[in-house]
């Protein structure tokens, strides 16, 4: 018999949660702020980032840094370059 923490549990340390906290923790220590206000999702190891970003070359970055992370099957880079971005935002 599962009791309601349990259950609770093991749905906050699924493989796709655990991986989705580890995006983020990359993402928020490369040094980027933008980086760290990215949208992160995952289904099976397929992660997909969403949000808005300063400049190509970070969304470049942001790829960079996810891909080589364990887990990471594939990788939908969906983040948008708004050219009107404040980097104070």
């Amino acid at each position: 018999m599962k009791l309601q923490g349990e259950v609770k549990t093991e749905l906050f340390t699924s493989p796709d949660n655990q991986l989705i906290a580890q995006v983020k923790r990359v993402l928020r220590s490369s040094g980027y702020a933008p980086l760290a206000k990215v949208r992160v999702m995952a289904v099976q190891g397929e992660v997909c980032l969403e949000g808005e970003v300063p400049t190509y070359f970070m969304k470049q970055l942001a790829q960079t840094h996810v891909l080589p992370i364990k887990g990471v099957r594939r990788l939908n880079n969906e983040l948008n370059v708004d050219r009107q971005f404040h980097h104070l935002k």
